[in-house]
């Protein structure tokens, strides 16, 4: 296989998804199914990608479990399992759509770069349970209902570029996923001990009049 027929892969893959679901209302089992061979990488993706860029209201926890979950098992080196609630978890129409689009739109862009290099970083001796452990790493981050920005932001790159690299090869997009699932916790134990300490501030403000 050439090189750009294995940059293409994954938008190939969700553009024929996409069309193959269009004005279906599914559950994440009904998804799952509906990936058929493209495995545990592209449901991973398709679970992280709609918090990139924007907050859920009400899917970033059960999502967040989800992608854990699909890591545990990488981790064990077994097939991805999920427990019912969130596999019969429904996806509105507008929702599977919305995820849809906005995995195409980031494949395209990723595409660009993405392309098989640096196989110690993801097929080294370990390292698909290594991927395993980012990955439950930004999932727990990504499913933990925290009131900061860019809280779901953060860990959703990080089980992006981890899933990307496992799927098409590309070590460098395994060593940013874990970077960023490292920085996820950098992130929140920062923001976390900054709104402790400016809660104490405002306390003992009030305190004093």
């Amino acid at each position: 296989m050439n090189e750009s027929a294995t940059q293409s892969h994954l938008a190939s893959d969700l553009e024929r998804l996409h069309a193959g679901v269009k004005g279906k209302s599914l559950t994440i089992a009904e998804l799952k199914q509906s990936l058929k061979s493209r495995g545990s990488a592209v449901l991973l993706i398709l679970l992280a990608l709609p918090f990139c860029f924007i907050a859920i209201p009400g899917l970033s926890t059960p999502f967040g479990i989800a992608i854990s979950l699909i890591g545990v098992c990488l981790v064990m080196g077994r097939e991805p399992w999920l427990p019912r609630f969130i596999m019969h978890r429904r996806l509105s129409t507008v929702r599977l759509a919305q995820i849809l689009s906005s995995a195409i739109k980031v494949a395209r862009q990723l595409e660009k770069f993405v392309r098989p290099r640096l196989a110690f970083l993801h097929a080294g001796p370990g390292m698909l349970r290594l991927i395993g452990l980012g990955i439950v790493m930004a999932g727990v981050g990504l499913m933990l209902p925290l009131p900061i920005p860019f809280s779901n932001n953060v860990p959703a790159w990080a089980v992006v570029l981890l899933a990307i690299g496992m799927m098409e090869k590309d070590g460098l997009c395994v060593l940013l996923g874990h970077l960023i699932a490292i920085f996820t916790w950098v992130f929140i134990a920062l923001t976390s001990v900054f709104a402790v300490g400016a809660f104490q501030r405002f306390l003992d403000f009030f305190l004093t009049l």
